[in-house]
């Protein structure tokens, strides 16, 4: 049967560089019954090529096995991980590239490694509670009545204090409204040593 993998092994082996150029652009057809001939007639190959051709296959059918592993060698991931499967495809691509001078791959690795930093950042932001964009620090913000990532931690105290006079439980005489200051002016106490700490302020 030829396969998509049997096109790349023989593409992996054999030295003409057109001919591995021929063989990137095959469609294999998973077909049963193509011999070598009829697969030569179809990439439309010259007598030189087809004599490299049938020496590589030649090679291919005496040792299958040395033949999978120069392929493999060459394009088998290191490891499982995502990053040595990228490199191994990407190194296939390129290698491609070099002979049918299509790039898009390098397009797709740089939107890979954009779409990875962006990420990372993500990731950041949601793991350090100090970050200007992580959950924590926007309710806090928000409790506070202030901008989400302010510098000035003048404006941070002044915004505490105001807030604090605005829901001081000592201005209600209602027993419910009073609760209702004390856990405000509690989380708001939790929200201002949170900037507190953030910016190494007592």
């Amino acid at each position: 049967m030829i396969t998509k993998m049997l096109i790349e092994i023989f593409q992996a082996i054999v030295e003409d560089t057109q001919l591995k150029r021929l063989l990137g652009f095959y469609e294999a057809p998973n077909k049963q019954n193509t011999d070598i001939e009829t697969l030569m007639n179809e990439l439309g190959l010259n007598a030189k090529q087809k004599e490299e051709f049938r020496k590589a296959y030649k090679e291919y059918e005496q040792n299958p096995g040395e033949a999978e592993k120069r392929y493999k060698y060459k394009y088998e991931p290191k490891s499982n991980s995502a990053a040595d499967k990228f490199d191994a495809y990407y190194q296939k691509f390129e290698d491609k590239a070099k002979e049918t001078s299509d790039y898009r791959h390098r397009e797709y690795a740089k939107y890979n490694q954009t779409n990875q930093n962006q990420q990372n950042q993500n990731t950041n932001a949601n793991t350090n509670p100090y970050s200007a964009t992580s959950p924590e620090e926007k309710k806090h913000a928000e409790l506070l009545e202030i901008a989400v990532g302010i510098t000035d931690f003048e404006v941070i105290k002044t915004a505490y204090k105001k807030q604090m006079k605005k829901y001081h439980p000592d201005k209600f005489s209602e027993e419910d409204k009073k609760k209702h200051a004390e856990n405000i002016s509690m989380k708001v106490n939790v929200a201002y040593d949170f900037f507190k700490k953030k910016f190494n302020t007592k």
